[in-house]
């Protein structure tokens, strides 16, 4: 849910945050049948995830978050920690279980009546946090917002092969598609929607997300102020349609400097930090009756290589480079062992309902891999246009000090063969931003999956459909093959043949070099002496998080 900018990107779904068990897409006619709640922390549906009715109600919950946000709107700045904030506000038609399976949120149950069309019901007394009550006409116009044509939202890549949004009832709501897609049944997940009011879009315009305007949703909390830089408060839904949530007020303050998070948990100032630095851990599993909780966060960072631009154009260029980055290194070094290193794209527990553990294992056997060889680098780079060498700059965001570690690195080894990259920390929004443009040669991808479905990373990122400004491939890859085996994957609903479809892309594009994974990853969240977080998982922030916390005596 581009980081996916993108997170992700772009995701810009790049950091998503935006790794899937199963697969309604995959099998037709599946109905997800109803649930009393929003998806629960353990992904089972029938449970709201939110505290019982007798549960002890807290006054302020103060969370520490790694970066800044400019907008409170995901689909115009859409980082994790945009997500962060507005999964706490707004809502989708569907959800994503703690085991990374589709759950009904907004949406009571749903069905795919044929390859092309998508029948939402939708759940009855829901009210936006005004107090106006969720129709179906809502869930139109918040789909318009990305699919109607001339869309500048984020997400708009997501609803490109849309080709009609109706309310077919009072509580029902129709998508048709122009062709079938396979992986469409993850699009209206929190990824790629986030549901508002009709009324709110048109009284409130190109103000959403600003501290002027703010959002609106259905979710468990309302934003109350959003001081850009600095901070956002809320304040409780009390009727929320999932139940009281624990904490009457939330306040999220940005603190970028890893160290301040520290001393700030340390002194009791704050009760959640995100984004726990795998160097820092043991300091902060010290503190007295703070909860270090670590799991996969299904992220993937990549190094991303600008194949429309000079010298990247050069396979060879690319190869030096890949072969020049110590991956095992890094992984043990930067990350501490908090993470693995990157085969390919998606995390091999993202192939759930599509491929099995074995198959998984066999594809990954066969994707041709750049190890650590700083002869071979050399050897590459002689055969390349530039063979004395070249100078380029690679930023990372602030929020994300282990890129900047891993490029550092990288750097040192490129200098050993003629290549000068200079390293540059630049803030979370700025380096979203400039990874819409395609104007670098060199980047660093960070995507935090949303869904459970290996293809959101490998349509996104390797798709030629995708290429351009603010197009998800910011390698402006465009390999007619692959994008054929891609586009194929998304007509198949055959598990199998859609497996193969997209092992194959991963093994023909590999040997391209649009890419050098790096690692997958491991995040980890501070929990203070306050705070129960109950199930933790890789999609524990994919939906109302807040709700699921408790009180810790």
């Amino acid at each position: 849910m581009a980081g996916l900018p993108d997170v992700a990107l772009t995701r810009r779904s790049l950091l998503r945050s935006l790794a899937i068990v199963g697969g309604l897409a995959a099998i037709p006619g599946l109905a997800a049948c109803g649930s009393t709640g929003p998806a629960d922390s353990t992904g089972s549906a029938g449970s709201s995830g939110a505290p019982s009715a007798s549960a002890k109600s807290l006054d302020l919950l103060r969370v520490a978050l790694p970066s800044s946000i400019s907008s409170l709107d995901a689909s115009k700045e859409a980082g994790i920690m945009n997500y962060v904030v507005a999964l706490l506000c707004q809502e989708a038609l569907v959800g994503v279980g703690q085991d990374g399976s589709l759950q009904p949120a907004l949406a009571e149950s749903w069905e795919r009546k044929d390859p092309k069309t998508y029948i939402y019901k939708i759940r009855s007394g829901v009210t936006f946090a005004d107090g106006t009550p969720l129709t179906a006409d809502d869930i139109v116009a918040s789909l318009d917002l990305h699919a109607k044509k001339g869309s500048t939202s984020a997400f708009a890549y997501a609803y490109a092969n849309v080709d009609k949004i109706e309310a077919s009832g009072p509580s029902e709501v129709t998508i048709t598609l122009k062709e079938p897609d396979a992986s469409f049944a993850w699009t209206p997940s929190p990824g790629t929607l986030l549901v508002t009011s009709r009324k709110f879009i048109d009284a409130t315009g190109k103000d959403i997300g600003t501290p002027t305007g703010k959002i609106l949703g259905t979710g468990p909390y309302k934003v109350t102020e959003f001081a850009p830089d600095s901070h956002v408060t809320m304040e409780r839904n009390d009727a929320w349609w999932g139940g009281k949530a624990p904490y009457r007020q939330i306040r999220l303050d940005f603190i970028p400097e890893e160290s301040t998070r520290l001393l700030a948990m340390r002194g009791g100032s704050v009760d959640v930090a995100l984004n726990v630095p795998a160097e820092q851990i043991d300091q902060w599993k010290a503190i007295s009756g703070v909860d270090l909780k670590t799991a996969s966060d299904r992220s993937l960072v990549t190094l991303a290589f600008n194949t429309a631009k000079k010298p990247w154009n050069d396979i060879h260029v690319r190869k030096a480079v890949a072969h020049a980055i110590d991956r095992d290194g890094i992984v043990r070094s930067v990350l501490r062992g908090h993470g693995q290193v990157a085969a390919t794209i998606p995390d091999p527990a993202q192939w759930g309902g599509v491929l099995d553990e074995a198959a998984v294992k066999s594809l990954y056997g066969t994707i041709p891999q750049y190890g650590f060889d700083l002869a071979k680098a050399k050897a590459e780079l002689a055969q390349s246009s530039v063979p004395d060498g070249f100078s380029d700059v690679l930023t990372y965001p602030s929020s994300g000090p282990q890129l900047g570690r891993a490029a550092l690195t990288l750097a040192e080894n490129l200098k050993t063969i003629g290549i000068t990259l200079e390293v540059k920390e630049i803030p979370l929004e700025q380096w979203i931003a400039e990874l819409g443009k395609h104007a670098s040669g060199v980047y660093l991808g960070w995507y935090f999956a949303t869904t459970g479905d290996p293809s959101e990373y490998i349509q996104q990122l390797l798709n030629g459909a995708y290429v351009g400004e603010n197009g998800s491939n910011i390698a402006e890859y465009a390999n007619a093959d692959v994008t054929g085996l891609l586009d194929d994957a998304k007509k198949s609903t055959d598990d199998a043949a859609r497996g193969k479809l997209l092992g194959d892309a991963l093994v023909k594009a590999a040997a391209d070099v649009p890419y050098q994974p790096l690692w997958w990853g491991e995040a980890a969240t501070a929990f203070g002496p306050k705070v129960g977080a109950g199930e933790f998982g890789p999609y524990f922030f994919v939906g109302p998080w807040a709700a699921k916390l408790s009180a810790r005596s």
